[in-house]
This record gives C-alpha cells, structure tokens and sequence, in this order.
C-alpha cells in the first residue's frame, strides 16, 4: 500500500470523523436512470475495460497508484485523454442527459485505524454546466474488511449539481442495471432523500446487501471564481491538533447586515498557507458556534487568522490566534482569545477558537 497517501488523506478521514452526520429521511425519491444515462453508463463500461487491460492503462495506473494525493489528483483526469474514452466523452457533449457534472475517479481502500474506501477524482460540466467549470474532488466512506487496501478500481458520475457543488454529505442506494457482478450502478441522494445523481463503480468498493451507504466528498479545488487551486495537502510533522470550534460573541458591522461570511487561514510553522473551508465561508451572527472540525500537522507554532468576507471592498479581519505547543494538553481543549486589537473602531468584533491536541511527537 502506498503509505504516502494513506497520511495525506488522513487529514480528511479525521475530518470526516469528526463531524456529525445529518439526520436521514426514511423515504427516498425513486431513482430511475433515464435511456441517456444508461447510455453513458454502459459505455463508460466498456471504455474502462479497454483502456484498463491496454498496455498504456496498465503502466498510468501502476504509476497512479504510487503517487501522492497532488500529483495523482492532476494525473487522474488525464486518463480521460486515451482515446478508449472518445466514444463516453462525445456521448456527453451530444446526449440529452438531466445533469450538471460528470465525475471520473479512482477508487482505494484505505487503513487508517477504520478501513476507508475514497475515490480521487475530476468532475467537468456538462448540460447547464457545460464548458464553465471542473473540480477536483475525494470521496471518503467507511468500509469493512479491508486486506492490503491501494487502487482498486474506478468510478464515474452524473450529477445535478455544477462541479464546485457536489461536495458533503451523500447517502447511496444499489441500482440493478444488469452490467455484470463486478459492476455496482447507485443511486445518491441528499439528507432529505432527494436526487444527487447516480455512480458507476467497476472493480472494488462494492458492498453487497447493503441498503444505504453514508460518504462525504471534499471539494480539493476547482477551476470556477477564483481559476486557480488552493493548497489542501498537508505535510505529516510531529504534532497534531483540531480546531474543532470557533465562536462568534461579536460581529463585525459591515453595512450589509448582521452576519459575517466566515473563514479562515492557518499556517504551521511558517511554512504553506491553506484557506479554510477552501472555497466557501459560513455566515455567523453574534451567539454562533461554527464545529469546524479542521485537523492541523504541525511542530511548534500555528497562526490561525479569521476574515469577513467581502466583495466589494477586500476582506476584512476579525481574529488573530497564535498557537503553541507549549499552550496545549495532550487530549485536552483549550480557548484561544482574538489577539487583534479593535480598541481604535467603533467595532466590538470577537471570536474565540477552541484547540484540542489529539497526537504529539508521533515522528520521534
């Protein structure tokens, strides 16, 4: 098993983890695959069986399968340029199909104390999204019996949603479309039962009999708004922690109401700087508690600053908190106060975070 990106992709199994799921209606709406997604489905059938037992699939994929999460995240989607998948792909730019976005991904088992299947992949816009925007997603799912674990196979989507907007959680129910034993068709739905889309998963993540699968897909990056990729992997370093609140006791007025739009960066030791959630915010009122649950890897010190979002005049800032590892307990939470001085505004603007460190020297 590649260890490299079993840790890397740690850091979102321990988010995952740490959230706490939605409630699930019992009723569903019944999913039934149109003629033009059975289309695409049987297709993408045949194309991955051609170019999975071709020389040149065998050889990308082996070396897929030893990569770290950023590069095997850029090399992912360039297996939709072999030509097994010409056929699939002018099906989706000619077909009449009731979606917004395509996915194609590559599934693992993962052992990280739980066993994990994830799929690692691209979603383009197609139909109401066609030619605007791609994303760059992974999808974590608890499983049992895990062996070896590593790449087992490959899954392709249909969705609703725009590219950017298939992230959270999602629940999946088997399909019977009569493609083969090795191929597991799913209907995937909200919270509230209602239509996400349907997958196609070939060769592994398979679980018979069951009725509903719970996953969570993260957004890594997508190509809509801003037009760049912000960082998301983080390198493993000695220390671990979680922030696993932040509360909102005063806002910040900004003439447009009394919430602000929420987020914030961090940075370990002073290296990479991420942005957290990496392409949205929340909106908090004074009283708010956002659980964000964010997982940090770091040696001494982390620099957490939170901002308002705004798009007309710059983002403005409502907290600055310094963290140390001498500040914290092994398995204890602490309350970091702003350390941002707004005694010159007529502002009483005030977050507080809460820490709580989980590991510590585990490279020593």
């Amino acid at each position: 098993m590649n260890t490299t990106i079993n840790t890397q992709i740690a850091n979102y199994a321990g988010i995952y983890q740490s959230m706490s799921s939605p409630a699930v209606a019992k009723s569903k709406q019944p999913y039934t695959p149109t003629d033009a997604e059975k289309k695409v489905f049987t297709e993408a059938k045949y194309a991955w069986e051609t170019y999975s037992k071709s020389a040149a699939g065998k050889a990308e994929l082996k070396t897929i399968a030893a990569m770290d999460v950023p590069a095997a995240r850029s090399s992912v989607g360039d297996i939709l340029d072999n030509p097994a998948f010409a056929k699939l792909l002018q099906m989706l730019n000619t077909l009449d199909l009731p979606a917004s976005s395509f996915s194609f991904g590559v599934t693992m088992e993962l052992e990280l104390i739980l066993g994990f299947e994830a799929v690692l992949g691209v979603a383009i816009g197609i139909g109401d999204s066609k030619n605007l925007a791609s994303s760059e997603f992974l999808t974590l799912g608890l499983t049992e019996g895990i062996d070896e674990g590593g790449l087992v196979g490959v899954q392709f989507g249909l969705w609703k949603n725009a590219p950017a907007d298939i992230g959270g959680y999602s629940w999946s129910t088997e399909i019977d479309l009569g493609l083969g034993a090795e191929v597991e068709v799913a209907g995937s739905y909200t919270a509230s039962g209602g239509i996400l889309g349907a997958t196609l998963t070939i060769g592994g993540g398979e679980e018979d009999g069951a009725d509903e699968e719970e996953s969570y897909t993260f957004i890594l990056g997508n190509q809509e708004g801003d037009g760049y990729l912000k960082p998301v992997y983080q390198p493993r370093k000695n220390n671990f922690l979680i922030i696993t609140s932040m509360k909102c006791d005063s806002t910040q007025s900004d003439g447009a109401g009394s919430a602000n739009e929420v987020y914030f960066t961090f940075q370990a030791d002073g290296d990479t700087l991420y942005h957290y959630p990496t392409y949205d915010y929340l909106s908090m009122e004074s009283g708010d508690t956002w659980n964000c649950g964010r997982s940090v890897w770091f040696n001494e010190t982390v620099q957490v600053n939170a901002y308002d979002e705004d798009d007309t005049s710059g983002d403005d800032p409502i907290g600055n908190f310094t963290i140390n590892i001498s500040d914290l307990t092994l398995g204890g939470t602490k309350t970091f106060n702003s350390t941002k001085d707004y005694s010159t505004t007529f502002d009483t603007v005030k977050y507080t975070i809460n820490v709580k460190l989980v590991a510590q020297n585990v490279q020593n």
